[in-house]
């Protein structure tokens, strides 16, 4: 080809809203959309129908874990039921004891007798209690320990090394494993001046 020949290039846009040729008279089409936001509308179709699925199969974990902690619930007030009775079932015979110990002591003016069945009641009792875990709490003596006693007065004494320990019980304490049930009624030692 020489230099003299020209190339003719004919360019044609081939946008839809660019070309006046079209069936609208001129005016573009606005209801064809660019592939681009075609594209970005069929990931938000998308997207939306994924989340939704997960929406729902949140709601069904939900559901699933409010059964669980229902029966869990139920499990642990049946294993609560279960140790009360087992523990009941250790303490009637203590109370059966105490009702043979009354009813003897209508029959009868011997009041050793009485305070001999009532003895062997309150130990076959405390035996049942600790048969169920139960122990008492030991601070005779002890570094006076708000924790497990409750100090109800004063008790002055002489020496420093009983300053501030455990002087007297006026009721026991007792403790169910790491848990305190009551705690004990104390006498603390008070160091006096002299």
């Amino acid at each position: 080809m020489s230099e003299e020949e020209e190339i003719k290039v004919k360019v044609t846009d081939k946008r839809h809203w660019v070309n006046e040729d079209d069936d609208n008279g001129g005016e573009a089409n606005l209801d064809m959309l660019p592939t681009y936001v075609q594209n970005l509308e069929r990931q938000l179709a998308v997207g939306d129908t994924k989340l939704k699925e997960y929406v729902a199969a949140f709601k069904e974990k939900m559901a699933e874990n409010d059964q669980f902690r229902a029966r869990l619930q139920k499990d642990v007030d049946r294993r609560v039921e279960v140790a009360l009775a087992s523990m009941l079932k250790e303490i009637v015979p203590a109370i059966d004891n105490l009702t043979l110990a009354v009813d003897s002591a209508k029959g009868s003016n011997d009041i050793e007798k009485l305070i001999e069945g009532v003895s062997m009641t309150q130990a076959a009792l405390l035996n049942a209690l600790k048969n169920c875990g139960m122990k008492e709490v030991d601070c005779l003596g002890e570094e006076f320990n708000p924790a497990i006693a409750e100090a109800v007065g004063v008790e002055p004494v002489s020496e420093m090394e009983k300053e501030n320990k455990v002087a007297q019980v006026l009721q026991p304490g007792y403790m169910l494993g790491d848990l305190l049930v009551r705690p004990a009624r104390v006498k603390v030692g008070k160091l006096i001046d002299g």
